[in-house]
């Protein structure tokens, strides 16, 4: 995807640059957390997270969240020759995210950022 390094399930997922912002806007969510190695680790580490009961069913879907939006848009570079600008990608991750958990789709800014905000471990 971002024809720097080959893609393996690892770079694409979780070292590609790509990957990399969707994962920090995550990230600054819950404070210092270290890429893993693996996918399977990124599912286990992000699992042991102790986050408050209200919001665990959310925090567990966040890194599938993240994977479904990198390969949505992997393909779409791939096969359609064309690329999201990466304001809006974060922002189709987080509507997707919040989609899944509520199961109908946002319907402004202000609605989208009271979600992301009550992810918030701090």
């Amino acid at each position: 995807m971002c024809k720097k390094e080959a893609e393996t399930p690892r770079h694409l997922l979780l070292h590609c640059e790509v990957a990399s912002e969707l994962w920090s806007m995550f990230f600054c969510l819950s404070g210092i957390w270290t890429t893993p190695l693996t996918v399977k680790d990124a599912y286990e580490s992000w699992s042991l997270w102790k986050v408050d009961k209200a919001i665990k069913k959310i925090w567990i879907m966040i890194p599938a969240c993240i994977f479904w939006s990198i390969w949505l848009e992997r393909n779409k570079r791939c096969f359609d020759g064309e690329s999201t600008a990466l304001g809006i990608l974060k922002t189709r991750c987080t509507e997707n995210l919040f989609s899944w958990t509520n199961l109908y789709p946002a319907v402004n800014a202000e609605q989208l950022q009271d979600f992301t905000n009550s992810l918030a471990l701090a």
